[in-house]
């Protein structure tokens, strides 16, 4: 078979990653195959809208009918029409698709000649017909010399983006690609980049050289165009956050450079090597502890792939797109969030344990090793698979998710993330005004759709917590804010429109919902029953009467026209019953869990080990909490009982510990404040105990299940180990508050083979009955029953 690869060529020449894939791709097809393939290649300027349209244009006049097959991964190649056309993409024009920040279209303010041509491509949709592409470019042409229509054909703009738009859907349609694949989940994610209804193969392309080899670990190597989106700034800004002897490598050139060597300020470790030849990189990556590389929403990031293949860990960011496909966070490099602090505790973990980063490197080797040209050619030419159509559902949150940093952010991620097993997922989440608009696949199956709010949005929200003291109100004045941030209905009503169901996490988006999918199925995730929790938060506060009318308000809504209802323990379907009334929805119980690959298992002795490389002496108690009643009470609590042990420290941790900050403590209690999973998951491993000393609240308390699976030994009430199968003595300790010190003393005093077996049985019991994904299969198959 005669093969064409049909690539359009910068104008002025530039080389890259593009042309590599190609020649690495033809050289499979022309030397391990019976086939013949041919690179054919146009110059393509893009510098302004003519000149775009004119390589458009050129490409669909091309006659490929010598060729058998026609493969094309990039405007305008993709404007070919040949009867065997594979779609390869690499991305479409990302300034008028995914990166846009431009106005919208508004076709009633442009000139009258414009008007109705872009009337027309607006009545096309979104798959114009074939015959559609030639008529375009004739009526292009006709309005050329006329000076208002030329003024807005500006490009970038909304109407230079519109008429794209128009040719790469006419282009990309079933009826001219028989095929569509892509280089990455990341870009076959994207949206407006396929049709609807297309089924997209996900190919990873290999590096087109075969000579990645693992040496040495003498600095850090990044290698890039330096330009803003790949934000080698904000590796700089981090590196200068070491304290490190390993220098700090930056292969490559571009219209950054100068600010980024400004950035270094003068630090003699970091060095900049312009130009690298292609035949000196595997030297490079070679030698490295490992490569940092963050760029923005990259479409694949080969640098990621080449790294790995030479046994090196890569550490990025979660917001950089196709990297995270590839790296698994402690496994094959380290994943963080794109902040400088955030990045220089990843560089500085791998920088002080060389051998941790070579376990990772050869990880790292091993995962990337299936990918090869074979792959690629074989999918590319094979027959296509028929579609598999999963289940969607989107879910509406007044909060960011990713990354979980506290209970109610854990249980939506860790339950919508094994959910996604069996659904594609949505959550259309609610940021705050510094926040960027974005959309990120968080796992597998599952996206997050970021709308920040409104400045307008966030001024009035805080003019209501002015009114309470300053307490946290964003999520119960969702319901009546909803409308200064349109953007967020707008992003609910589009992921709604092929979803089986939208879910109200909370009670508090039932409106926003109401407007933006009124005619699909209402489900409602009860966390709480949030009338007894704000109720814990306000009751001593006469001003939030009005709010405390929202929360019921809006709680009764979701319980009444919700067609299903799920809550973490049946004693919350059960008061919410007693509350609210009858509901006709359907009831289940779907518990709180805990995510056992995240956090690691500490036996005694390891426990100890670490506590005396931490400097710590005595017992050291800990409670994890967020800024909530049922928490609030706990601390009052602890700090009660505190002075009555002397002998053990007392860490408090999350942002329950806000409201007490300007108080006078106990001297043995420490408020550590919100922090990072690190510190986290540092506390959990040093802890002799935890504490989860609850009186009030809702549901179960997810922070037993993490004490639980990280073997720390547990006091708790009776009610705080409420809903939970687990057995005093047996997994825990049971104490109430006001015998606090007896019940540390008690644990103090037990043998070191009883402690074992309790932390032991405890772990056990989180991992068959709490663990997040045994609980997304109990409730996948409830669904799939009813």
């Amino acid at each position: 078979m005669k093969i064409a690869l049909v690539t359009p060529l910068a104008s002025p020449l530039a080389l890259g990653g593009a042309e590599n894939l190609w020649w690495g791709l033809q050289n499979h097809f022309n030397t391990q195959t019976e086939h013949q393939c041919d690179i054919v290649s146009i110059p393509s300027p893009e510098g302004n809208f003519w000149d775009l349209i004119g390589s458009y244009e050129t490409f669909s006049q091309l006659d490929l009918s010598a060729y058998d097959c026609v493969i094309s991964g990039k405007y305008p190649g993709w404007m070919v029409n040949h009867p065997n056309h594979i779609c390869y993409m690499l991305h479409r024009l990302r300034g008028l698709y995914d990166t846009y920040a431009g106005a919208p279209l508004d076709i009633a303010a442009q000139p009258e000649k414009l008007r109705a041509l872009l009337s027309w491509v607006e009545d096309a949709g979104t798959e114009p017909g074939a015959d559609a592409i030639p008529l375009l470019f004739e009526r292009l042409k006709a309005l050329r010399g006329d000076a208002e229509s030329e003024a807005a054909l500006g490009f970038p703009g909304p109407v230079s983006r519109a008429i794209i738009h128009f040719l790469d859907n006419a282009a990309l349609s079933g009826g001219r690609v028989r095929r569509h694949a892509a280089i990455a989940g990341t870009v076959a994610r994207r949206k407006d980049y396929f049709p609807a209804d297309a089924s997209v193969d996900v190919l990873y392309p290999p590096p087109h050289r075969d000579d990645y080899f693992c040496g040495s670990q003498d600095y850090f190597f990044t290698s890039s165009r330096l330009d803003r989106p790949k934000r080698v700034d904000l590796i700089i800004e981090a590196y200068r956050q070491v304290e490190t002897d390993l220098p700090l490598l930056i292969a490559g050139s571009g219209p950054d450079e100068e600010r980024l060597k400004a950035l270094a300020n003068g630090d003699e470790r970091i060095r900049f090597l312009g130009f690298v030849a292609d035949g000196a990189m595997a030297g490079l990556y070679a030698n490295a502890l490992a490569v940092p590389f963050v760029p923005f929403d990259e479409d694949y990031g080969l640098i990621t792939i080449e790294a790995m293949r030479s046994g090196k860990p890569v550490i990025t960011v979660n917001d950089a797109g196709g990297p995270t496909e590839f790296v698994t966070d402690g496994v094959t490099g380290l994943v963080t969030a794109p902040a400088p602090q955030d990045l220089a505790k990843a560089l500085a973990a791998l920088a002080n344990d060389p051998v941790r980063a070579a376990e990772m490197g050869r990880e790292a080797r091993k995962s990337v090793d299936p990918i090869t040209w074979a792959k690629v050619a074989e999918g590319l030419i094979a027959a296509p698979t028929p579609r598999v159509i999963r289940p969607k559902l989107t879910v509406a949150t007044t909060f960011k998710v990713f990354p979980p940093m506290n209970g109610g952010q854990a249980r939506v991620y860790h339950l919508y993330r094994n959910l996604a097993r069996h659904y594609d997922i949505d959550i259309v989440s609610l940021g705050g005004p510094a926040d960027a608009r974005s959309e990120m696949e968080i796992a597998p199956g599952l996206l997050e759709i970021t709308i920040p709010r409104s400045q307008d949005h966030a001024d009035a929200e805080y003019f209501v917590s002015r009114q309470v003291g300053e307490r946290p109100v964003g999520d119960i004045t969702t319901n009546a804010l909803f409308g200064l941030t349109p953007d967020y209905v707008e992003a609910l009503e589009l992921s709604a429109i092929a979803s089986e169901a939208v879910i109200a996490c909370h009670p508090f988006m039932i409106e926003a919902i109401a407007e933006a999918a009124p005619d699909k199925p209402l489900w409602y995730e009860a966390q709480d029953v949030e009338l007894t929790l704000k109720s814990a938060v306000f009751s001593a506060v006469p001003e939030a009467e009005p709010l405390m009318a929202e929360v019921t308000r809006a709680e009764r809504a979701a319980w009444t026209r919700a067609e299903r209802v799920f809550a973490c323990a049946h004693r919350d379907l059960h008061e919410l019953e007693r509350v609210y009334g009858p509901t006709r929805a359907r009831l289940s119980e779907v518990p709180n869990g805990v995510s056992l690959d995240d956090i690691r298992f500490v036996d005694l002795a390891e426990r100890r080990r670490l506590k005396a490389a931490g400097g710590l002496s005595g017992q050291v108690a800990m409670f994890l909490g967020s800024w909530h009643g049922p928490n609030l009470e706990a601390v009052e609590d602890i700090l009660a009982q505190a002075p009555r042990s002397p002998d053990t420290r007392f860490f408090i941790i999350g942002s329950v510990c806000l409201p007490f900050k300007d108080r006078v403590l106990p001297a043995n209690v420490e408020l550590m404040g919100a922090v990072d999973m690190e510190t986290r998951d540092l506390m959990l491993s040093i802890a002799d105990v935890a504490l989860n000393p609850m009186r009030s609240g809702t549901g179960t308390n997810l922070k037993m299940l993490d004490y639980m699976a990280a073997g720390v030994p547990v006091i708790s009430s009776a009610f705080g180990a409420r809903g939970l199968a687990i057995d005093p003595d047996v997994h825990y300790v049971q104490g109430e508050n006001e015998s606090m010190a007896q019940s540390l003393a008690r644990l103090a005093n037990t043998s070191d083979d009883a402690l074992q077996a309790m932390i032991t049985a405890a772990r056990a019991r989180a991992k068959s009955e709490y663990s997040w994904r045994v609980i997304a299969e109990r409730f996948i198959e409830e669904l799939t029953r009813d």
